[in-house]
């Protein structure tokens, strides 16, 4: 699903780097979080920026950085 982040917070938990993600589904306005390590987050995202996010049973185990350019041009 195509999402657009709120906020993203980096932490370390026993030595390996995590994020937590706050971020709204596109037709939605409810905002979602995940938390996932840093191999599950491609592309730097930051806030404000277009993403893939990418669950499987409701779990959220990849979150990509869209080129909102390149998204634009697929759509039309």
């Amino acid at each position: 699903m195509r999402a657009r982040i709120r906020a993203i917070m980096p932490y370390e938990l026993h030595g390996t780097r995590y994020y937590q993600i706050v971020f709204v589904p596109e037709g939605q306005q409810r905002p979602q979080q995940a938390r996932l390590s840093h191999d599950m987050v491609l592309g730097d995202p930051q806030p404000g920026d277009l993403v893939d996010v990418h669950a499987i049973l409701g779990i959220v185990d990849r979150v990509q950085r869209l080129d909102e350019g390149a998204a634009a041009e697929r759509e039309s």
